[in-house]
């Protein structure tokens, strides 16, 4: 299945999910599909690599290794990230009432389809 495919399909599986994405630490987007437009993809791109940078070094400093997952919620979305490589990232946006939960489960179930691309 395509990048493409497998992003649609995460987005239908989890209630509230607006849109996915995989994004290289530079925050060039790879691929991306949108259900519902919540934020800019493109902004969430140039956003996610120094995110991810802070986000590691962070990680880092505490002595608890490289950050694999995190999230960002706001008022009017929450941003699920999980690592596929440690150059590339999969991105969930979900609505405030989304299944977090589900979200974060169906992410990491669907890494190993993709990290074999990488």
């Amino acid at each position: 299945m395509s990048f493409s495919g497998i992003l649609k399909e995460i987005v239908r599986k989890v209630d509230g999910a607006a849109s996915a994405m995989i994004i290289g630490v530079d925050g060039m987007p790879i691929e991306e599909y949108t259900a519902e437009s919540l934020l800019s993809l493109d902004d969430l791109g140039a956003e996610a690599s120094q995110m991810i940078k802070d986000i590691n070094n962070a990680a880092l400093n505490l002595g608890i290794g490289e950050a694999r997952e995190f999230s960002i919620i706001s008022d009017r979305c929450g941003i699920l990230m999980r690592g596929i490589t440690p150059e590339y990232f999969l991105a969930l946006i979900l609505k405030p009432g989304g299944n977090y939960g589900k979200g974060r489960f169906v992410l990491r179930s669907c890494i190993p389809r993709i990290e074999s691309e990488f």
